[in-house]
């Protein structure tokens, strides 16, 4: 779904390059650029922070297991040195 959103993005950007080229310049058609830009920046670092966020979960999580089974382990040898 990501790689259809970058293309039609790109597909945008080509079209509207082509019309400014075409048309010159207008005042619509460089607010349309700045918000294509703009909506681009918005969406990649939105995207960055959720990775982000997941890989911080994903890191915690195993954190987590690890403090779990550590002291699970240490459980298991006091009751076998008894």
């Amino acid at each position: 779904m990501n790689i259809l959103k970058h293309l039609l993005t790109l597909v945008a950007f080509g079209y509207l390059c082509y019309h400014i080229y075409t048309f010159g310049p207008g005042m619509f058609n460089v607010t349309v650029l700045v918000i294509l830009v703009l909506s681009t920046a918005a969406n990649y670092f939105r995207e960055k922070r959720e990775s982000d966020l997941r890989a911080n979960e994903n890191a915690r999580k195993a954190r987590a297991e690890a403090r779990h089974a550590k002291k699970h382990m240490q459980r298991n040898t006091k009751s076998s040195n008894e």
